[in-house]
C-alpha cells in the first residue's frame, strides 16, 4: 500500500487558495481536501497518534512550508497567495 507523499499536496494547496482568493487553514484544507479524496490511498486516512488523519497531518506539513518559503501568505488568520 502506498500513501501521498507530502510534494504532491503542493500544487493542490495552491489552487485550492486560487480558486478560494483568500481562506482560513481549515477552509483551505477542507478545499484541498475536497479536491484530492480521490487521489488519496487508504493509508492516507489512517489516524495519527494525535488523532489527526495523515492527509491532513500531511497537507499542514506543506502548508507550513508553502508559508516559510513565501509562496503563500499568512496575515490575521488568513491565508492568500504571494501574487508577486
Amino acid at each position: 500500500m502506498g500513501r501521498t507523499t507530502k510534494p504532491e499536496y503542493v500544487e493542490p494547496l495552491l489552487d485550492a487558495l486560487k480558486i478560494l482568493g483568500e481562506a482560513s487553514e481549515d477552509m483551505l484544507l477542507e478545499k484541498t481536501y475536497s479536491s484530492m479524496r480521490e487521489r488519496l490511498y487508504p493509508d492516507d486516512f489512517s489516524v495519527l497518534p494525535n488523532g489527526e488523519p495523515r492527509w491532513r497531518n500531511q497537507m499542514l506539513h506543506m502548508l507550513d512550508g508553502l508559508i516559510e518559503s513565501g509562496k503563500i501568505i499568512k496575515k490575521n488568520g488568513l491565508l492568500t497567495l504571494d501574487e508577486i
